[in-house]
């Protein structure tokens, strides 16, 4: 059908895009500069954001709760983690996609992983995103305070991913 547009698929893209690209920013910021998210991390981003329970018990805790104990109080977080992921898998690359087209995040490959790097020192002109909830910018805040110490695979371990 010519002329049509999703227009629910544009906005999930873009809101992904701004939550990857701000997850990536507060990750290098937490780590210095030092450290980059990979796939991998970014995958598990929007299936824990984008989760109702898993939002609003992870968005108001202080940065130094440790993962451990929001997924002990909150078992929610975990269950059907893999499904989500698998679920949210396309929208997560149409966010990344987004945001290197437009050259919020580079991708980079360090020590034989890709990795997605925030390309700017302070995001771009008129480019920052301010109608995020906050309940998701504080989630995303969280997740790359606890993303930053572990890798991938322990973060798939953790969150009882096979």
């Amino acid at each position: 059908m010519a002329g049509y547009v999703d227009r629910s698929l544009i906005h999930n893209s873009a809101l992904a895009c701004f939550l990857l690209a701000s997850f990536a920013k507060e990750y290098q910021r937490k780590t210095e500069n030092e450290s980059h998210p990979s796939f991998e991390k970014l995958l598990l981003v929007l299936p824990i954001v984008w989760h109702g329970p898993s939002r609003r018990s992870i968005a108001s805790r202080f940065f130094d709760t440790p993962i451990h104990a929001v997924l002990h109080e909150e078992p929610r977080i975990a269950e059907g983690l893999a499904d989500r992921i698998a679920a949210h898998a396309a929208v997560s690359c149409q966010g990344l996609n987004l945001a290197c087209q437009t050259g919020l995040l580079v991708k980079r490959e360090i020590r034989d992983e890709q990795v997605f790097a925030f390309a700017h020192e302070h995001w771009p002109k008129n480019s920052k995103p301010t109608t995020i909830p906050t309940e998701m910018s504080g989630t995303t805040s969280r997740l790359a305070n606890w993303f930053k110490d572990y890798s991938a695979a322990e973060l798939f371990s953790i969150f009882g991913i096979n």
